[in-house]
Protein backbone atom coordinates (compact mmCIF):
# COMPACT_ATOMS: atom_id res chain seq x y z
CA UNK A 1 0.00 0.00 0.00
CA UNK A 2 1.51 3.60 -1.00
CA UNK A 3 1.97 5.90 1.69
CA UNK A 4 -0.62 9.46 1.29
CA UNK A 5 1.64 11.87 -0.08
CA UNK A 6 1.32 15.32 1.93
CA UNK A 7 -1.13 17.05 -0.27
CA UNK A 8 -3.78 13.89 0.47
CA UNK A 9 -2.85 14.02 3.90
CA UNK A 10 -3.59 17.50 4.39
CA UNK A 11 -6.73 17.16 2.97
CA UNK A 12 -8.00 14.31 5.31
CA UNK A 13 -7.10 16.21 8.04
CA UNK A 14 -9.17 19.29 6.98
CA UNK A 15 -12.05 16.99 6.23
CA UNK A 16 -11.40 14.91 9.75
CA UNK A 17 -11.82 18.47 11.20
CA UNK A 18 -14.39 19.53 9.56
CA UNK A 19 -16.41 16.33 10.30
CA UNK A 20 -15.45 16.54 14.26
CA UNK A 21 -16.61 20.58 14.11
CA UNK A 22 -20.29 19.01 12.89
CA UNK A 23 -20.22 16.64 15.35
CA UNK A 24 -19.48 19.05 18.03
CA UNK A 25 -21.81 21.74 16.95
CA UNK A 26 -24.83 19.05 16.87
CA UNK A 27 -23.91 17.78 20.28
CA UNK A 28 -23.65 21.28 21.66
CA UNK A 29 -27.12 22.28 20.08
CA UNK A 30 -29.14 19.47 21.29
CA UNK A 31 -27.82 21.06 24.65
CA UNK A 32 -29.04 24.59 23.83
CA UNK A 33 -32.24 23.57 22.59
CA UNK A 34 -33.13 21.60 25.52
CA UNK A 35 -33.16 24.66 27.39
CA UNK A 36 -34.56 26.81 25.22
CA UNK A 37 -37.47 24.40 24.96
CA UNK A 38 -37.24 23.84 29.07
CA UNK A 39 -37.14 27.98 29.30
CA UNK A 40 -40.65 28.32 26.53
CA UNK A 41 -42.27 25.66 28.64
CA UNK A 42 -41.53 27.57 31.92
CA UNK A 43 -42.72 30.68 31.33
CA UNK A 44 -45.53 29.50 29.53
CA UNK A 45 -46.45 27.69 32.56
CA UNK A 46 -46.31 30.93 34.58
CA UNK A 47 -48.21 32.68 32.26
CA UNK A 48 -50.89 30.01 32.65
CA UNK A 49 -50.74 30.09 36.05
CA UNK A 50 -50.84 34.05 36.24
CA UNK A 51 -53.93 34.47 33.98
CA UNK A 52 -55.65 31.92 35.82
CA UNK A 53 -55.08 34.06 38.82
CA UNK A 54 -56.37 37.18 37.12
CA UNK A 55 -59.42 35.47 36.13
CA UNK A 56 -60.25 33.86 39.32
CA UNK A 57 -60.36 38.26 40.41
CA UNK A 58 -62.07 39.39 37.69
CA UNK A 59 -65.07 37.07 37.80
CA UNK A 60 -66.33 37.96 41.13
CA UNK A 61 -66.54 41.62 39.75
CA UNK A 62 -68.54 40.70 36.36
CA UNK A 63 -70.97 38.62 38.20
CA UNK A 64 -71.71 41.79 40.40
CA UNK A 65 -71.58 44.14 37.73
CA UNK A 66 -72.71 42.82 34.48
CA UNK A 67 -71.57 45.77 32.88
CA UNK A 68 -68.09 45.81 34.25
CA UNK A 69 -65.42 46.56 32.07
CA UNK A 70 -62.24 44.90 33.09
CA UNK A 71 -58.86 46.56 32.68
CA UNK A 72 -56.07 43.74 32.18
CA UNK A 73 -53.19 45.57 32.97
CA UNK A 74 -54.23 46.45 36.08
CA UNK A 75 -55.26 42.97 36.85
CA UNK A 76 -51.94 41.61 35.79
CA UNK A 77 -50.05 44.33 38.07
CA UNK A 78 -52.18 42.53 40.85
CA UNK A 79 -51.68 38.67 40.06
CA UNK A 80 -50.36 37.14 42.72
CA UNK A 81 -46.69 35.57 42.35
CA UNK A 82 -46.48 31.85 43.19
CA UNK A 83 -44.56 29.04 42.18
CA UNK A 84 -47.25 26.82 41.13
CA UNK A 85 -46.18 27.12 37.25
CA UNK A 86 -42.21 26.92 38.14
CA UNK A 87 -43.37 23.73 39.51
CA UNK A 88 -45.64 22.46 37.25
CA UNK A 89 -42.73 22.46 34.43
CA UNK A 90 -39.73 21.21 36.60
CA UNK A 91 -42.30 18.06 37.59
CA UNK A 92 -42.81 17.94 33.28
CA UNK A 93 -39.07 18.54 32.49
CA UNK A 94 -37.97 15.61 35.08
CA UNK A 95 -39.74 13.26 33.71
CA UNK A 96 -39.24 14.22 29.82
CA UNK A 97 -35.83 13.58 31.26
CA UNK A 98 -36.08 10.42 32.51
CA UNK A 99 -38.04 9.20 29.71
CA UNK A 100 -35.69 10.35 26.95
CA UNK A 101 -32.28 9.73 28.75
CA UNK A 102 -33.80 6.39 30.95
CA UNK A 103 -32.57 5.27 34.32
CA UNK A 104 -29.00 3.84 33.52
CA UNK A 105 -28.30 7.37 32.28
CA UNK A 106 -29.65 9.13 35.66
CA UNK A 107 -27.71 6.56 38.19
CA UNK A 108 -24.75 6.36 36.17
CA UNK A 109 -24.53 9.81 34.42
CA UNK A 110 -26.26 12.81 36.84
CA UNK A 111 -25.74 10.93 39.77
CA UNK A 112 -22.47 9.30 39.24
CA UNK A 113 -20.18 8.58 42.59
CA UNK A 114 -17.05 10.83 43.21
CA UNK A 115 -14.80 11.95 45.99
CA UNK A 116 -16.02 11.52 49.37
CA UNK A 117 -17.34 15.13 51.29
CA UNK A 118 -15.53 16.71 53.96
CA UNK A 119 -17.38 18.62 56.39
CA UNK A 120 -13.99 21.11 55.97
CA UNK A 121 -14.38 21.13 52.11
CA UNK A 122 -18.34 21.74 52.48
CA UNK A 123 -17.27 24.46 54.39
CA UNK A 124 -14.74 25.75 52.45
CA UNK A 125 -17.00 25.22 48.76
CA UNK A 126 -20.13 26.80 50.45
CA UNK A 127 -18.16 29.89 51.74
CA UNK A 128 -17.47 30.87 48.43
CA UNK A 129 -20.28 29.86 47.02
CA UNK A 130 -21.92 32.42 49.60
CA UNK A 131 -19.00 34.78 49.13
CA UNK A 132 -19.45 35.30 45.46
CA UNK A 133 -22.33 37.22 46.05
CA UNK A 134 -20.64 40.08 47.12
CA UNK A 135 -18.16 40.04 43.77
CA UNK A 136 -21.28 39.89 42.53
CA UNK A 137 -23.50 42.94 43.94
CA UNK A 138 -20.42 45.05 43.03
CA UNK A 139 -20.59 43.89 39.37
CA UNK A 140 -24.28 44.23 39.21
CA UNK A 141 -23.85 48.02 41.32
CA UNK A 142 -21.25 48.54 38.24
CA UNK A 143 -23.70 47.75 35.84
CA UNK A 144 -26.63 49.61 37.36
CA UNK A 145 -24.13 52.83 37.29
CA UNK A 146 -23.41 52.30 33.29
CA UNK A 147 -27.22 51.40 32.41
CA UNK A 148 -27.77 54.75 34.87
CA UNK A 149 -25.84 57.07 32.30
CA UNK A 150 -27.81 56.28 29.19
CA UNK A 151 -31.32 56.58 31.36
CA UNK A 152 -32.46 53.09 31.56
CA UNK A 153 -32.02 50.92 35.29
CA UNK A 154 -32.27 47.10 36.49
CA UNK A 155 -33.56 47.77 39.95
CA UNK A 156 -37.06 47.42 39.06
CA UNK A 157 -36.46 43.91 38.32
CA UNK A 158 -34.39 43.64 41.43
CA UNK A 159 -36.93 42.31 44.00
CA UNK A 160 -38.53 40.02 41.50
CA UNK A 161 -35.21 38.44 40.52
CA UNK A 162 -33.82 38.39 44.33
CA UNK A 163 -35.50 35.16 45.48
CA UNK A 164 -37.85 36.46 47.86
CA UNK A 165 -40.07 33.71 48.74
CA UNK A 166 -43.31 35.53 49.07
CA UNK A 167 -45.96 32.45 48.85
CA UNK A 168 -45.56 29.25 50.20
CA UNK A 169 -45.32 28.05 46.73
CA UNK A 170 -42.32 30.29 45.68
CA UNK A 171 -40.55 29.44 48.95
CA UNK A 172 -40.52 25.60 47.85
CA UNK A 173 -39.47 26.48 44.50
CA UNK A 174 -36.78 28.99 45.02
CA UNK A 175 -35.35 26.66 47.92
CA UNK A 176 -35.91 23.28 46.82
CA UNK A 177 -37.47 22.72 43.33
CA UNK A 178 -35.22 24.94 41.40
CA UNK A 179 -31.92 23.80 43.45
CA UNK A 180 -32.64 20.69 42.21
CA UNK A 181 -33.89 20.80 38.66
CA UNK A 182 -31.39 23.42 37.95
CA UNK A 183 -28.43 20.86 39.29
CA UNK A 184 -30.08 17.95 37.26
CA UNK A 185 -29.86 19.83 34.39
CA UNK A 186 -27.16 22.02 34.34
CA UNK A 187 -24.79 20.39 36.67
CA UNK A 188 -26.42 16.97 35.40
CA UNK A 189 -27.31 16.56 32.28
CA UNK A 190 -25.66 20.12 30.50
CA UNK A 191 -22.21 19.14 32.35
CA UNK A 192 -22.23 15.76 31.66
CA UNK A 193 -22.83 15.91 27.81
CA UNK A 194 -20.12 18.66 27.44
CA UNK A 195 -17.31 16.30 29.82
CA UNK A 196 -16.14 14.20 27.29
CA UNK A 197 -14.46 17.47 25.68
CA UNK A 198 -12.61 17.99 28.89
CA UNK A 199 -14.01 18.20 32.59
CA UNK A 200 -13.00 21.69 32.76
CA UNK A 201 -14.69 22.88 29.22
CA UNK A 202 -17.96 20.90 30.92
CA UNK A 203 -18.00 23.32 33.76
CA UNK A 204 -16.85 26.55 31.94
CA UNK A 205 -19.78 25.57 29.28
CA UNK A 206 -22.88 24.89 31.90
CA UNK A 207 -21.84 27.72 34.06
CA UNK A 208 -22.10 29.85 30.83
CA UNK A 209 -25.08 28.18 30.24
CA UNK A 210 -26.37 28.44 33.61
CA UNK A 211 -25.79 32.47 34.03
CA UNK A 212 -27.15 32.80 30.52
CA UNK A 213 -30.51 31.31 31.38
CA UNK A 214 -30.74 33.67 34.33
CA UNK A 215 -31.49 36.35 31.83
CA UNK A 216 -31.01 39.50 33.47
CA UNK A 217 -27.82 41.94 34.44
CA UNK A 218 -28.63 41.12 37.93
CA UNK A 219 -28.39 37.52 38.38
CA UNK A 220 -26.73 36.27 35.55
CA UNK A 221 -22.94 37.58 36.50
CA UNK A 222 -23.50 35.85 40.24
CA UNK A 223 -24.93 32.63 38.55
CA UNK A 224 -22.13 32.24 36.35
CA UNK A 225 -19.63 32.49 39.22
CA UNK A 226 -21.63 30.43 41.33
CA UNK A 227 -22.02 28.17 38.60
CA UNK A 228 -18.34 27.37 38.49
CA UNK A 229 -18.17 26.28 42.34
CA UNK A 230 -21.26 23.76 41.97
CA UNK A 231 -19.92 23.09 38.91
CA UNK A 232 -16.63 22.08 40.62
CA UNK A 233 -18.45 20.35 43.11
CA UNK A 234 -20.43 18.00 40.78
CA UNK A 235 -17.46 16.99 38.89
CA UNK A 236 -15.71 16.09 41.78
CA UNK A 237 -17.96 14.68 44.34
CA UNK A 238 -21.55 14.40 43.73
CA UNK A 239 -24.76 16.52 41.98
CA UNK A 240 -26.25 15.76 45.05
CA UNK A 241 -23.73 17.93 47.06
CA UNK A 242 -24.30 20.81 44.21
CA UNK A 243 -27.94 20.27 45.09
CA UNK A 244 -27.74 21.09 48.64
CA UNK A 245 -25.08 23.74 48.03
CA UNK A 246 -27.56 25.65 45.71
CA UNK A 247 -30.04 24.73 48.74
CA UNK A 248 -28.03 26.95 51.03
CA UNK A 249 -27.17 29.09 49.13
CA UNK A 250 -31.08 29.91 47.91
CA UNK A 251 -32.33 29.61 51.58
CA UNK A 252 -29.79 31.90 53.30
CA UNK A 253 -29.45 34.77 50.91
CA UNK A 254 -32.96 34.24 49.18
CA UNK A 255 -35.65 33.37 52.13
CA UNK A 256 -33.95 33.36 55.53
CA UNK A 257 -32.09 36.05 55.49
CA UNK A 258 -35.02 38.26 54.40
CA UNK A 259 -37.40 36.66 57.15
CA UNK A 260 -34.95 37.13 59.88
CA UNK A 261 -34.19 41.06 58.93
CA UNK A 262 -38.30 41.51 57.59
CA UNK A 263 -38.92 43.08 61.43
CA UNK A 264 -36.14 45.42 61.51
CA UNK A 265 -35.92 48.57 59.91
CA UNK A 266 -34.86 49.24 56.31
CA UNK A 267 -31.47 50.54 56.82
CA UNK A 268 -30.42 48.11 59.97
CA UNK A 269 -31.97 45.46 56.90
CA UNK A 270 -29.23 46.51 54.81
CA UNK A 271 -26.47 46.88 57.79
CA UNK A 272 -27.08 43.50 58.28
CA UNK A 273 -27.24 41.97 55.38
CA UNK A 274 -23.90 43.81 54.35
CA UNK A 275 -22.46 41.96 56.96
CA UNK A 276 -23.12 38.53 56.22
CA UNK A 277 -22.25 39.22 52.30
CA UNK A 278 -19.17 40.89 53.12
CA UNK A 279 -17.79 38.17 56.41
CA UNK A 280 -19.22 35.35 53.43
CA UNK A 281 -16.86 37.25 50.89
CA UNK A 282 -13.62 37.55 53.53
CA UNK A 283 -13.67 33.89 54.34
CA UNK A 284 -14.09 33.11 50.53
CA UNK A 285 -11.16 35.57 49.94
CA UNK A 286 -8.71 34.14 53.16
CA UNK A 287 -10.20 30.62 51.40
CA UNK A 288 -8.60 30.84 48.16
CA UNK A 289 -5.65 32.30 49.57
CA UNK A 290 -4.92 29.33 51.52
CA UNK A 291 -5.86 27.05 48.67
CA UNK A 292 -4.02 28.36 45.89
CA UNK A 293 -1.49 25.61 45.44
CA UNK A 294 -4.17 23.15 45.04
CA UNK A 295 -6.19 25.37 42.89
CA UNK A 296 -3.64 26.48 40.38
CA UNK A 297 -2.70 22.68 40.52
CA UNK A 298 -6.28 21.57 39.68
CA UNK A 299 -6.47 24.31 36.92
CA UNK A 300 -3.39 22.87 35.48
CA UNK A 301 -4.17 19.31 35.26
CA UNK A 302 -5.78 19.60 31.24
CA UNK A 303 -6.04 22.55 28.55
CA UNK A 304 -9.44 23.54 27.41
CA UNK A 305 -10.13 22.23 24.02
CA UNK A 306 -10.23 25.53 21.83
CA UNK A 307 -12.14 23.30 19.32
CA UNK A 308 -14.84 22.44 21.56
CA UNK A 309 -14.95 26.26 23.28
CA UNK A 310 -14.96 28.06 19.49
CA UNK A 311 -17.92 25.52 18.14
CA UNK A 312 -19.91 25.63 22.02
CA UNK A 313 -20.76 29.39 20.94
CA UNK A 314 -22.07 28.23 17.01
CA UNK A 315 -24.07 26.14 16.91
CA UNK A 316 -28.50 27.25 16.40
CA UNK A 317 -29.09 25.64 19.99
CA UNK A 318 -26.83 27.76 21.94
CA UNK A 319 -27.20 30.89 19.76
CA UNK A 320 -31.08 30.78 20.00
CA UNK A 321 -31.04 30.31 23.73
CA UNK A 322 -28.75 33.44 23.78
CA UNK A 323 -30.91 35.03 21.56
CA UNK A 324 -34.06 34.32 23.88
CA UNK A 325 -31.94 35.59 27.11
CA UNK A 326 -30.78 38.51 25.25
CA UNK A 327 -34.20 39.68 24.21
CA UNK A 328 -35.80 39.08 27.79
CA UNK A 329 -33.06 41.21 28.60
CA UNK A 330 -34.18 43.91 26.94
CA UNK A 331 -37.38 43.75 27.98
CA UNK A 332 -36.48 43.95 31.66
CA UNK A 333 -34.53 46.91 31.41
CA UNK A 334 -36.44 50.11 31.54
CA UNK A 335 -36.18 53.63 31.83
CA UNK A 336 -35.43 55.34 34.44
Amino acid sequence: MNPMNPYDQYQQYLYQEKMYAKHLRRTFSVVGWTLVIYNVLMNTAVAMVMMVDVVRKMLPMIVENPNYEPDANALMETATPNGWGYIMVVVIGLFVLLVWKGKDYWRNEIFAKGKPMTVGTFFAVMSITLGVQLAASLLSSVLELLLNQFGLSMMSVLESTSGQSNSFSMFVYASICAPVTEEILFRGFVQRSLQPYGKKFAIFGSAVLFGLFHGNLIQTPYAFMVGLVLGYVAAEYNVIWAMVLHMVNNMVLADLLTRVTSAISAGLTEIVTGFVIIGFGIAAVVILIVKRKEIGAYLRQERMDRRALKNFFINGGVITLTVLMLANLLLLITAI
